[in-house]
């Protein structure tokens, strides 16, 4: 089967293991990379993927790349210094501390429940 990247887009570890469930489902085996990352997925990413894109959202508004929010998502960072420490992935966002606040109001609300499906 010929395989071609149409897009690329950055997801969070919520939305993935959406993905990899989807994929798996009706078929009676499934090959050992798959099941590590099932396994993989099942450990760290316990929140819904409608949760994270929820999320996703909310911090796009902001201005934030996709991949620096797929990050914090998958990270869940809880302190200004661990956030600033994602953010600074790219060298041209500014430290607005504004921007830092709200980004940690977004994840507080998103990684509370974080043990929650």
């Amino acid at each position: 089967m010929d395989r071609r990247i149409i897009r690329k887009k950055y997801i969070t570890v919520y939305e993935a293991r959406e993905a990899l469930k989807s994929r798996m489902e009706g078929q009676d085996r499934i090959g050992e990379i798959h099941e590590r990352t099932w396994n993989y997925l099942l450990l760290y990413a316990s929140k819904s993927g409608e949760e994270a894109r929820k999320a996703f959202e909310s911090l796009s508004k902001l201005g934030l790349n996709e991949d620096v929010i797929a990050n914090l998502l998958n990270m869940c960072p809880e302190t200004e210094g661990e956030v600033r420490s994602i953010l600074s992935m790219k060298k041209d966002l500014k430290f607005d501390p504004e921007l830092i606040d709200n980004i940690l109001s977004i994840l507080k609300s998103f990684c509370s429940s974080r043990g929650e499906t």
